[in-house]
């Protein structure tokens, strides 16, 4: 392919096709009523088993026309045509969830109308029918509990959908709307168009382009702080009133829950997270120390050492992803390989594009698609191997049905940090310059530090930020929140500008999806420890990995790990895992 082009989305369904499978869909929504009717505690396996064959069927005509409708979004946030097929998309889901939501309130053994319950009993003989959908219905029944009546549920779903949905449509257009003055010294005045853009100056070799450049970055945010505020205040207070509402412990277990984990677990995450600070703000002070600075800057993350940052080119980056994981096991290469000769990848920034990057599945019948935004960083290619990871992940899984093959969101990490670690590991070792070989493992620590420690912290302000919604809840409170989240993780390592307690309203997953975040601290830690032990094991081992990947959503993750000798609610099997942040430190310290 052509690696400039954007991405290929007529495989998922061509604009022509989009409307009629719409009322297509549209027209079957009565089908849930009809076989509603026909529901009872004793009724035949077959008629279960049919009606899950056209659930599935129609929710992969909904991931067809979704998926279609978001990707178009993602390359251009102002595409017009986008909105108004999404406001369509909208009304038709609210349709689907007024029909569905009856059957799976009952198959979960809430009452519904005047039909007897789903006894427990009858439930195990029809979901022992389901196949790799009957872990997926045996857990909605144990979570039956946090679910409301019909009518609020229905409520729920539209106030979510009219409410808080567009409240984040909102946050996203604001920002990308956002043109930033990038005025470097002895430089003209210009406009940057994209974040993606200007956070490349944020890596220049120039220490007043970098400093310019979170200047100008925030000089935005603190502009439309106003309204950026009343975006994330409304999406936190309807976090919170919901959690009440059904009858969760807190705000972050309604998020734990759904990604079929306990409170535990996330706990101990966190706080082994939080006791091992030490390790990065010892990268900090060894950084600190390179750039000639009693303390290391913040807007100085990410200089490079001795000189400029290293160029790469988009498609040998590419080329070598695919040997890289060819190297570690041919089915993890052949199914990213596939992702990338469909067109199902769309590489390079451009105005108005999403900035960031992600994997989106649309089934088990098409290729995931991969949005990333390459600028010719080292880091870029590790970003091209993350993302793709995900893709091999969801085609791992795509055996199963699509109710089942998605696995919960920290497992979701999985393949694509265990990905990112070969390509490094393979880069590290294929280097034999010195001070390349410095910039890569001062640029990993970093990064780890970002994915590990940032991500634990976000989680952390978000549990503060939500506990502060039902006190006083302004502006200067989040300020302070934020800053108070960097001195914790900082210590007395990092000098930090004013300008950071903007910081918050830049990160855009706790506006989308609250409490995401710890979901890259899980995801990394877990594939250093199961790299390490692919290290320690070689070629046994990858088949152990392969089995995780494949089980998708079909098991419980608990249940998942277990079977390699994982158990998430001990602390030592997290602690395990910095000792590879430590083993880098200590190659970087040598060197």
């Amino acid at each position: 392919m052509n690696k400039n082009e954007t991405w290929n989305l007529d495989d998922i369904i061509t604009l022509e096709e989009f409307m009629p499978l719409l009322e297509k869909v549209n027209n079957q929504l009565s089908r849930y009523t009809e076989y509603f009717a026909q529901f009872t505690p004793n009724m035949d396996t077959q008629l279960f088993k049919d009606f899950l064959a056209f659930d599935e069927a129609l929710d992969e005509d909904m991931m067809r026309l979704g998926g279609r409708v978001m990707l178009m979004e993602s390359a251009d946030i102002k595409d017009k045509q986008a909105m108004e097929l999404k406001t369509k998309l909208k009304n038709l889901d609210l349709a689907l969830s007024e029909v569905a939501l009856p059957v799976f309130q009952w198959l979960k053994g809430n009452e519904v109308e005047d039909k007897p319950q789903l006894d427990d009993k009858n439930a195990q003989r029809l979901f022992a029918e389901a196949g790799d959908l009957g872990y997926v219905l045996q857990f909605g029944r144990k979570t039956a509990s946090y679910s409301l009546s019909h009518t609020e549920e229905l409520i729920i779903r539209n106030k979510d959908s009219n409410g808080v949905g567009v409240v984040n449509d909102l946050y996203n257009m604001i920002t990308s709307d956002f043109r930033f003055e990038f005025c470097p010294p002895n430089k003209k005045v210009c406009t940057i168009d994209t974040i993606d853009e200007l956070n490349r100056y944020t890596f220049s070799a120039d220490p007043a382009e970098r400093a310019e450049a979170f200047r100008s970055r925030f000089e935005q945010y603190e502009t439309n702080i106003e309204k950026l505020f009343v975006s994330y205040q409304a999406i936190v207070k309807n976090w919170v009133y919901t959690s009440k509402l059904r009858g969760y412990a807190s705000p972050i277990s309604m998020r734990n829950v759904d990604n079929h984990l306990n409170d535990k677990a996330i706990e101990t995450l966190l706080d082994v997270c939080g006791k091992n600070t030490e390790i990065f703000q010892r990268v900090f002070r060894w950084k600190a120390k390179q750039l000639g600075q009693e303390k290391l800057k913040r807007v100085d993350f990410y200089a490079p050492l001795g000189g400029e940052t290293q160029t790469i080119e988009l498609d040998p980056s590419v080329d070598q992803v695919l040997e890289n994981f060819r190297e570690f096991s041919p089915q993890f290469a052949d199914y990213a390989k596939t992702i990338v000769e469909k067109r199902h990848v769309d590489f390079l920034p451009r105005s108005n594009k999403r900035s960031g990057a992600f994997c989106m599945s649309i089934g088990p019948k098409i290729a995931p698609y991969v949005m990333t935004n390459f600028a010719g960083r080292m880091t870029d290619k590790f970003t091209i191997a993350h993302e793709l990871g995900h893709g091999v992940h969801m085609l791992y899984a795509s055996k199963h049905s699509i109710g089942a093959m998605h696995a919960n969101l920290p497992l979701m990490e999985t393949a694509s940090t265990f990905g990112e670690m070969i390509v490094f590991e393979k880069t590290l070792q294929a280097t034999e310059d010195t001070a390349i070989k410095k910039q890569l493992l001062a640029e990993k620590l970093l990064d780890s530090y970002a994915t590990i420690m940032r991500q634990n912290y976000f989680t952390k302000f978000e549990i503060a930020a939500h506990a502060a919604s039902e006190k006083e809840f302004t502006i200067d409170v989040l300020n302070q929140l934020w800053l108070d989240n960097l001195a914790e993780q900082f210590g007395d390592s990092v000098e930090v500008d004013e300008m950071f307690k903007y910081e918050w309203a830049y990160i855009p997953h706790i506006f989308s999806t609250p409490f995401y975040c710890y979901a890259y601290s899980f995801g990394e830690l877990l594939s250093m420890a199961l790299y390490k032990r692919y290290k320690d094991e070689g070629e046994s081992f990858v088949a152990k990995i392969e089995q995780i990947l494949a089980a998708g959503g079909s098991q419980d993750p608990a249940e998942i790990l277990r079977e390699v000798g994982i158990d998430m609610e001990d602390p030592e099997f997290w602690q395990g895992s910095f000792a590879i942040v430590e083993d880098w430190l200590t190659q970087l310290e040598k060197l």
